[in-house]
């Protein structure tokens, strides 16, 4: 059958359209990716070749996970894209930052995948690692210390993958990356950067039969007589992860200064002495109607703090009273 595939995401200055259409032959499966956006500006544009190794790499995970990969193994796979389109970026096509689209293919194609396999493909997830760089030097404003030292701090980070149809999606797990994140004890030991908040996200999961995984918070700053930028690299700020067959959205990416003020999602940023960045990174999509999920996984959840009161109410029904019970019960330290 034949079956078509979309997703928006924020791109740099514009949104970007991401069209696939999937069609499964007798001898091949072709994804052709006619109606995607073209080339922009920035360096987010994707090369087809890497375009399509996450193609392949989510029909693989899909359909045929036990194979290995080889020459015969990938052959059935047929990707085209038009020339100049982003997933199709041609030289001098600048595409330094391509995993910011490329790596939301696999998530499109299983957009379609679902339409023609049911309860195979996951809902959408994060998509692309919630990266940002630090570029830290002595306080300009006043005299610095003496110790105060130039650095530039890049660290990896993860949102929620999206719920599988039979099972909770990860949280701050990266898909289809697999990229680790980093450890806030590495991390601050590569130069004078303090990681103030790091945590799983509440409420970040799309509700569903089976919940999107979390995203995470983060708070990033610089040690005394430090200034610096940040450049941001995240994507889901404002069309986040998409809930599959009745399950909810997970929660869009937020990046704003300690006092407040809103940031861009992408781009070097200037942060002064003495100042914070606040992120809070996507969650990924539900799976299923949240009507459907198991009360003692939602119980489980409420405990865990992986869901607020507030949350179960609005999405999963679940009464004060029942609430309250929960909540007594996870103080006692008992298990669920």
């Amino acid at each position: 059958g034949v079956a078509e595939g979309q997703m928006r995401i924020d791109g740099y200055d514009r949104p970007i359209d991401l069209c696939v259409k999937v069609r499964i032959e007798k001898d091949r499966i072709v994804t052709d990716w006619e109606g995607t956006s073209g080339l922009d500006k920035k360096g987010i544009n994707v090369p087809l070749v890497y375009t399509k190794a996450y193609a392949c790499y989510a029909l693989k995970c899909a359909i045929a996970p036990e194979i290995p990969n080889n020459a015969a193994s990938l052959a059935p796979f047929e990707i085209t894209a038009p020339v100049n389109s982003i997933v199709n970026a041609v030289h001098p096509a600048p595409v330094a930052l391509r995993h910011v689209i490329g790596h939301m293919v696999p998530d499109t194609v299983y957009d379609a995948l679902d339409k023609l396999l049911p309860g195979l493909a996951p809902a959408q997830g994060a998509g692309c690692l919630c990266n940002f760089q630090v570029s830290l030097r002595p306080r300009m404003d006043a005299p610095a210390p003496d110790d105060a030292v130039r650095a530039e701090v890049l660290t990896f980070n993860s949102g929620g993958s999206g719920a599988r149809a039979t099972l909770d999606g990860m949280s701050a797990t990266a898909f289809p990356s697999g990229v680790m994140t980093m450890p806030v004890e590495a991390t601050e030991q590569v130069g004078p950067v303090v990681i103030w908040r790091k945590e799983l996200r509440a409420d970040s999961g799309g509700a569903g039969q089976y919940r999107g995984g979390l995203g995470q918070y983060m708070s990033v700053g610089a040690r005394e007589g430090h200034e610096f930028d940040i450049q941001a690299m995240f994507d889901r700020v404002d069309h986040p992860a998409l809930g599959c067959r009745g399950g909810g959205n997970g929660a869009p990416t937020t990046i704003a200064r300690g006092d407040g003020t809103p940031m861009k999602g992408k781009g070097k940023q200037f942060v002064p002495h003495g100042g914070r960045v606040d992120m809070a990174f996507p969650g990924g999509a539900g799976y299923g109607e949240p009507q459907e999920r198991a009360r003692e996984a939602v119980r489980r959840d409420l405990a865990l703090g992986y869901i607020t009161p507030g949350f179960a109410i609005e999405h999963y029904g679940m009464t004060q009273e029942d609430i309250d019970a929960v909540l007594a019960q996870a103080k006692r330290g008992e298990e669920f």
